[in-house]
This record gives structure tokens, sequence and C-alpha cells, in this order.
């Protein structure tokens, strides 16, 4: 299946196509599909379940379960459309600010669980973008404020770890909200967009506990100038019931992406794992992965933060490709900076692949990085990576290959 729009503008089209192989890789070794089937067909129970799934792989996983146990009932909630058992609920929420349909998804997940009969089992299946796409406020938050609090946060270049940490205080879902509601461990299936973290961390743990830290999360939000209500900052603070741990299987993480996607580029090049987790300011994280790559071929997994400033169209992805096609302008090297789930904010792409040519193509990139508006560039240039959403969700891919194609 060719999952990727052509372009030809690129100066370095098959090195571009060996790129774009390379990926293709990385998705298959981390399909959320085949993965959640096998687990679940290893677990040590197949009892019919009610089923519900959170999170940019929500459809996939659903399936998967579905080929593995009787699904008697359940829920899906993605950010896109997909099929679903006939037995369950597809939903569509709001990604990466929650809004209406992700507020009226956070009530049918609940609702589920709720009116689940006591020996029911209830699988979750758990993946990346689950704490925008699903959502219920805490009494005395408004779904206003968490919205608002969300944007602020995601566009003010908070990290991810902080995010997730303030909104799990906000949240009746997160932070084992989805199974205090059940009033029962449950078992709990994760594809992990947090690399080695605890997986707590991915969809904000609706059906782990994690430990309360309001003076944290209040802290993160006075550093991005956020007012706390009374009733918000009592929110926050309420005691939350105790919580059995449940049963955890992670399914895979980026880094399996990022060893596929290594293992399927040609052995004549010396090959390195980046073996850092890709995090913090993207132009930071940028300068040190390309100060410190291999000499041939590397490849990193992570998710980088990004300070929207100005009115342009862009992602994380495009933003640090053209901020690469700058370091790299006028050597042999090639960039690629790719959103495993096919989905880089607001760039209407999955990322771009650049190379020491882009900057001759497109003109001066400083304008652009400036207004937020690298997605236009590289349009502009023939370096988007555009495809449909993947399905799958498990962070970021950079790949740096320094060396040209041998003669022939």
């Amino acid at each position: 299946m060719r999952r990727f729009e052509e372009r030809v503008l690129t100066a370095d089209p098959l090195r571009r196509a060996k790129m774009i192989e390379w990926l293709e890789a990385g998705l298959a070794a981390v399909d959320p599909q085949r993965l959640t089937r096998d687990a679940i067909e290893d677990s040590d129970s197949q009892e019919p379940a009610v089923i519900v799934a959170l999170g940019k792989a929500a459809g996939a996983m659903t399936r998967g379960a579905a080929a593995a146990v009787e699904v008697v009932g359940g829920i899906c909630v993605s950010d896109h459309p997909e099929p679903v058992p006939p037995t369950m609920r597809a939903m569509v929420g709001d990604h990466p600010i929650p809004g209406k349909a992700s507020f009226d998804a956070g009530a049918a997940v609940l609702e589920t669980v709720v009116n689940t009969p006591p020996n029911t089992r209830i699988i979750a299946l758990i993946s990346g973008g689950g704490s925008a796409i699903c959502e219920s406020p805490r009494p005395g938050v408004t779904a206003d404020y968490l919205t608002a609090v969300t944007k602020t946060l995601l566009h003010g270049g908070a990290s991810i770890e902080e995010l997730n940490l303030v909104r799990r205080h906000l949240s009746s879902i997160k932070c084992g909200g989805l199974a205090r509601a059940a009033g029962r461990p449950i078992d709990t299936f994760v594809l992990s967009d947090v690399g080695s973290a605890d997986p707590a961390v991915v969809a904000s743990g609706p059906t782990m506990p994690t430990p309360a830290d309001p003076t944290g999360a209040r802290d993160v939000m006075t550093r991005h100038h956020l007012e706390i209500p009374t009733s918000v900052w009592e929110a926050m603070t309420m005691e939350a019931g105790p919580l059995e741990q449940p049963r955890v299987t992670v399914l895979a993480n980026g880094l399996d992406a990022a060893g596929a996607a290594l293992t399927a580029a040609p052995s004549i090049y010396q090959k390195w794992l980046w073996g850092e987790w890709l995090g913090g300011y993207a132009g930071v994280c940028l300068d040190r992965f390309l100060a410190l790559a291999g000499p041939d071929i590397t490849i990193g997994v992570g998710e980088t933060v990004v300070e929207v400033k100005g009115s342009g169209v862009g992602g994380r992805n495009t933003h640090s490709a053209l901020m690469a096609a700058q370091r790299l302008a006028g050597t042999e090297a090639i960039f690629a900076s790719f959103a495993t789930d096919g989905v880089d904010g607001e760039s209407g792409s999955a990322g771009a692949i650049v190379d020491g040519r882009t900057i001759e193509r497109g003109g001066d990139a400083g304008p652009a990085l400036a207004n937020f508006d690298s997605a236009t560039y590289l349009a502009s240039t023939g370096d988007l990576l555009v495809c449909p959403p993947t399905g799958t969700n498990v962070a970021d891919l950079w790949i740096l290959w320094r060396q040209p194609l041998p003669a022939t």
C-alpha cells in the first residue's frame, strides 16, 4: 500500500523514497491491531468483554481485541472515524484541544463503565492522544476552562509531562478516574507514545492511579500565567478514592518503531539508534541531535515542544524540519521529522523530509519560522510528508542521513 503522497520538487527523490520505506517499516512494527490481538490471545483470559478504547490508535486496537475476544459492548473514541464491532459505539473527539466532541465522548465513556454489569470484564485500550480526545472536567471545573488551559499550555511550549500533570488534576477520567467510575480494576493494554516512561502517562492514565501533586500542577499553571479560581483549586486538591493497580500490558512504543526503521536502512551504512528520548524545545534538541549523530544514518524518537508565535500553518515536525533545513543547507544530508500518527499539529501533513537544497528552493526561512508557517514554506519546496491518519501513535521519528547514495 502506498501511504504517502508523492512529492516531485525535492532535489533528492531517491533518498526520500528510501526514507519513506524505512518509515513504513517503523509503522508496521507498531501495528496496533496485530499487537492488541496477539497480547490478548496470550493473556490468561479470553472471556467476553466490554471494550473501552481511547486514543489515536483506538480503532485498530479495538479491531485487534475483537479478533481475540467476544465484544459484548463498549465504546471507541479516536480522532478520526474507523470501523468498530457492531456491539460498540464509535465517537470522534477533538485533538489537540478538547472541545464539545471530546466532552461528549467523555460523558459517554463514563456512562459505559458505570453501566457495565459487575461480573462483566472491562478491557481498556489506551493510546496517545486520549487526553484531549476524551475528557470530562471535575466538579468545579468548567469545560471552557479546561479547554483554555490546554490551549495555553500547548501553544506556550509546555512539555507533555507538564501538560499531563495539569490535566490529570482537572479531569474526572484521568489518573485512574475511569477505573474509579467502574468500581473495579480494568485490564489495560497500552500503545505508548512516551517511550520507556511510566505507561500511566499515556492519555494521562485513565485506569491507573498516579500520585496527586496539585502544588506542582499549580506551579506549571502559574508559570504560564493561568488564573486558578477557588473552585478549580478545590477540584485540584480533592481526595481521590483508593484504586487497585490494574493489570497493564505495554504493547509497543516509539523505540520499537525506530528500531524497525533502522533495521530497514541499508547495512552498507553505519547506523545509530539515538539513545535519548527527543524532548524539550525543538531547536535545542535539534542542535544536540545534529551535533552528536553518527556519520551515516541516525534515527531517534521522541516528542519535542514548540512555542507557537504568529498566525501561520505548522506543527512541531514541520517546524523542526525547516530548522534542520537551515542548518544543513549546502550539505549532502537529508533529514526527516515524522509524526507516527500521520498528523503533525495544524500543518496538514505528517511532517517533512528536507535536504541540503531545501533553502535554495524556498529562499529565506526566517520569516516562516518566526510566523510558525513552516508547513506553507515546505509545501512550496515539495518537502512535506502527506498521508492519512496512520491509526497508530508512538510519538515522532527523526532520521538524519548524512551520506549520498553510492555511485552506480
